[in-house]
């Protein structure tokens, strides 16, 4: 029964990994959003600039030794993470300024920059959980389409949330704390 529960949360680990997760939900809001040239565009430029670096740096640090995992699980280790990750984002935000994207996206894309930035400052008392985080920030932002959808990406990121903590990667306390920043930068999203 362990062992099934384990194979169980690395898997919705796996799905509700911030960095799937996190780019099905930018190219799902820009699809249903955003006219779809810009879409396009947008969607390419996350998962060039942000997904496609970070899978990089992770696994060519775990290579050498310096990650003990992809997920960047250590507290100490993630120290370093942040740095590469936030100017990744700020990367971003220049070229979507460059670009005369969409207000809308500008100030979406920096909502999150926040978030991650708030992050990584959190991560010097108590590493906050980013699977939660992202989790919860995609929740608040699906409730603004839709009841049914909202409840489901709930369910789905409690789910997520349990998997972090049944193997042991996050406790209690990180993943309410990831949990709560997410919600909070979901609702600026929102109002954003």
């Amino acid at each position: 029964m362990i062992v099934n529960r384990q194979k169980t949360a690395k898997f919705i680990s796996v799905i509700g990994h911030p960095l799937l997760l996190g780019n099905a939900y930018v190219i799902f809001m820009s699809f249903q959003n955003l006219e779809r040239n810009t879409a396009i565009l947008v969607s390419l430029l996350v998962i060039s600039l942000v997904a496609v670096p970070i899978i990089w740096n992770n696994l060519r640090k775990m290579k050498k030794g310096e990650y003990t995992n992809f997920d960047v699980s250590d507290r100490k280790q993630r120290m370093g993470f942040y740095p590469f990750a936030i100017s990744l984002f700020v990367i971003l935000l220049f070229v979507f300024w460059i670009l005369d994207f969409p207000v809308e996206v500008i100030h979406q894309t920096l909502v999150f920059f926040v978030m991650v930035l708030i992050m990584a400052m959190v991560n010097f008392k108590i590493k906050a959980s980013m699977h939660a985080g992202i989790g919860f920030y995609i929740v608040v932002n699906i409730f603004g389409i839709g009841i049914l959808q909202g409840f489901i990406t709930l369910i789905f990121a409690l789910a997520v949330s349990w998997s972090r903590w049944e193997m042991k990667r996050h406790d209690t306390m990180e993943l309410v704390i990831g949990s709560f920043i997410g919600v909070i930068f979901g609702l600026i999203g929102l109002v954003v």
